[in-house]
């Protein structure tokens, strides 16, 4: 019997799985709060706590009970934050309008599912201001050395595949705009070259020891390590494939290039949008697995990223978030399912998750349609597998 493990590892090499591998509970695969208080009702589990994975995004860890339910494939081995993860432990409480102040410096205020940008600290910053600011220090702010043993154990056991999150997204063009303020930056990018450069030079350096730090841990123990960088809206890039190439990419190909001297798990590489017009530069980076598969945005489309990248790069997300799983029903959701799984999964290359973190708009009805799916969906024998299992 084919192992958790041993199926996302067989998609993961671009080989047929006996299923089609799923993951629930990662950074970029979870659920909003709101969402995960909802979920746990539906299927009458309130009895289990809901703990935060990250207060800026109001993310919820997923706990064992529902992985199990849900025959998720994956385990994510994540650090626990000593600054902002834990309800009761920001790093500022939260005032009254639902602002705080993150690691960086950054102001934000929760609303809903999310905490939205107020005020960036280095927006009216000089170069020479750079060498002063208060760079953060990961090993202030995560607990690394407490991720050894649960990880070693893990990995022993050989149940689950382990997709390691650094606690940081390890973004480097979204945390400089965070600091500077996106106009700001994109204005750097063109004519403030130089600063634009120190500033993201002093943010890897900030994201290589946070690299160091959390793969002397596990580095040894993980099948995949993540790292996160949005380069496009709906419709377009952010920037030209130029000023990618001149201004972002040396960055982000040396932090590859850091996690891959460090660990052999393969590089897990997140953008939303209409990232396709990057995506040979990003398998040049390194990267081997391409999330989250935003389906809504231009050019995104599943049949034809497997038919030109399918060979080098695996996928990991694609069903809608945008409308599908909030608008459609159940059976709305076993189609976008089946698709997803037909057009990326077909041969391997494929782990089925949300495009991203399920927010309150989504039923539970919903969500636990696109699992039950998942599990008994095979491409090998999809008049079969449809009508298999009506409940988790």
């Amino acid at each position: 019997m084919t192992t958790h493990k041993e199926r996302v590892l067989m998609a993961l090499n671009h080989e047929q799985p006996d299923r089609n591998p799923a993951d629930l509970g990662g950074r970029q695969t979870t659920l909003s709060i709101l969402a995960y208080e909802s979920l746990k009702r539906h299927l009458g589990l309130t009895h289990l706590p809901t703990r935060v994975m990250a207060h800026t995004w109001q993310t919820a860890y997923i706990d064992e009970e529902v992985l199990e339910a849900f025959d998720i494939d994956t385990r994510h081995i994540r650090p626990a934050s000593r600054v902002n993860d834990e309800i009761g432990k920001t790093l500022a409480a939260p005032e009254s309008d639902g602002t705080f102040v993150d690691e960086w410096g950054v102001t934000r205020s929760v609303v809903g599912d999310y905490a939205n940008l107020l005020g960036h600290p280095l927006r009216e910053a000089t170069l020479a201001d750079l060498d002063s600011f208060p760079w953060p220090d990961p090993a202030d702010n995560y607990d690394f050395k407490a991720l050894r043993k649960p990880a070693k154990k893990l990995y022993e056991e050989g149940k689950y595949a382990l997709v390691g999150c650094l606690g940081s997204p390890g973004n480097i063009f979204e945390q400089a705009w965070y600091l500077r303020g996106l106009q700001e930056f994109m204005t750097d990018l063109i004519t403030e070259k130089e600063f634009a450069h120190a500033l993201m030079r002093k943010v890897l350096d900030v994201r290589k020891r946070n690299v160091e730090l959390y793969l002397h841990e596990v580095g040894e123990f993980i099948d995949v390590v993540q790292l996160a960088d949005d380069l496009a809206g709906k419709d377009n890039l952010l920037i030209s494939p130029k000023t990618y190439r001149e201004m972002v990419k040396p960055y982000q190909l040396e932090l590859c290039r850091h996690v891959r001297g460090l660990t052999k798990a393969k590089i897990y590489y997140h953008s939303c949008g209409s990232i396709s017009p990057l995506i040979d530069e990003l398998i040049d980076n390194g990267v081997e697995i391409l999330n989250p598969v935003q389906v809504s945005a231009a050019n995104m489309d599943t049949a034809e990223l497997k038919k030109r990248f399918g060979r080098n790069l695996s996928f990991w997300g694609a069903v809608d978030t945008y409308d599908v799983l909030p608008n459609g029903t159940p059976r709305d959701v076993e189609a976008e399912v089946r698709r997803r799984i037909t057009d990326l999964g077909t041969g391997g290359g494929y782990v089925m998750a949300p495009v991203h973190n399920i927010c309150a708009d989504v039923s539970p009805e919903n969500i636990v349609a696109m699992y039950r799916t998942s599990r008994a969906f095979n491409t090998a024998d999809p008049v079969v597998a449809t009508a298999a299992g009506e409940h988790v």
